[in-house]
């Protein structure tokens, strides 16, 4: 099949939905675009520590210090607590970091995951509560800050570290009443028990992806178990750090709305990271009369 044939294939599936999906490349320490209780999920996997320069002047992360990367973070997380409807989860996927030895501090993990989930709880005690995490394991090469497959001077007792082979998704939950759906739509969305107990486990293994044109890429797999868990067709689902456009990709396959934020970043190969975006999340496998329609971008 050429790829003319696909995308057309593509289309007609593609087509039949009719939800709407906004990115705004900005800053998403400040979305004014998004009403207040109008989200029903946020799902999102915030920039590393320190790891990666992603190219742009206001980034998060990179150059921080560990203090000022969690400000930044919760900058991000009263903003997206104000969009959350009461009642709905905020989820977030996040590692601990490896932490090279130096002249003057030892090896070490840094907790950023304990971390996060204590500033949001304390910050924003009157408005969430923490309903505990998933344990990701990664079926992959653990090289997230320089570490190696084999941790330690390998064969000697005493002398071994943990590879840090899985991340978090933490889950929190607006306080409130949440909104009703209807009940049919309730029936349709009814997740069968066998379902129930693996989406519901508190360990999660599925692989993860091979990262190219962006670092931080989180498989399909992860956001579309979490709109599966805590969403209805038509809710909205917010990502207020994009990155290549995942949790926008699932939410279109799965007929719900999105919302985007993303600041930019340089791909590994030199193509520009709104193209990129596109690319993914099914705007190209559309008719050009249809694109706009169900798709919109936005610099301001």
């Amino acid at each position: 099949m050429g790829v003319l044939a696909e995308r057309r294939e593509k289309a007609e599936e593609v087509l039949q939905n009719d939800t709407t999906h906004k990115i705004y490349f900005k800053d998403s320490r400040k979305m004014k675009e998004v009403t207040s209780e109008s989200v029903h999920l946020i799902v999102t996997s915030p920039p590393y520590w320190n790891i990666k320069d992603y190219g742009h002047p206001n980034q998060i992360g990179y150059r921080d210090s560990l203090n000022g990367y969690i400000d930044n973070l919760n900058k991000v997380w009263k903003e997206s607590i104000r969009t959350l409807h009461p009642g709905c989860r905020l989820c977030v996927n996040i590692g601990d970091l490896y932490l090279r030895a130096t002249k003057t501090t030892p090896y070490q993990i840094v907790p950023i995951h304990a971390m996060v989930v204590n500033s949001i709880t304390n910050k924003f005690e009157e408005s969430v509560v923490y309903l505990g995490s998933v344990i990701w394991q990664k079926i992959s090469t653990t090289k997230t800050s320089g570490g190696a497959n084999v941790m330690g001077s390998y064969g000697r007792p005493r002398n071994g570290y943990l590879s840090l082979d899985y991340e978090y998704i933490a889950i929190f939950k607006k306080l409130g009443e949440p909104p009703k759906a209807q009940k049919e739509i309730i029936e349709e969305s009814r997740i069968d028990l066998e379902d129930w107990r693996e989406l519901f486990s508190g360990h999660w293994k599925f692989n993860g992806v091979t990262q190219k044109g962006h670092i931080a890429m989180f498989p399909d797999e992860l956001p579309k178990r979490l709109i599966r868990m805590f969403t209805f067709p038509w809710d909205t689902v917010l990502d207020p750090f994009l990155g290549s456009g995942t949790t926008t990709k699932a939410a279109f396959e799965m007929n719900r709305n999105s919302i985007g934020y993303e600041i930019g970043f340089d791909t590994n190969d030199g193509e520009n990271f709104k193209e990129l975006i596109k690319n993914k999340i099914h705007y190209f496998d559309l008719p050009e009369s249809e694109r706009d329609t169900i798709f919109s971008f936005s610099d301001y």
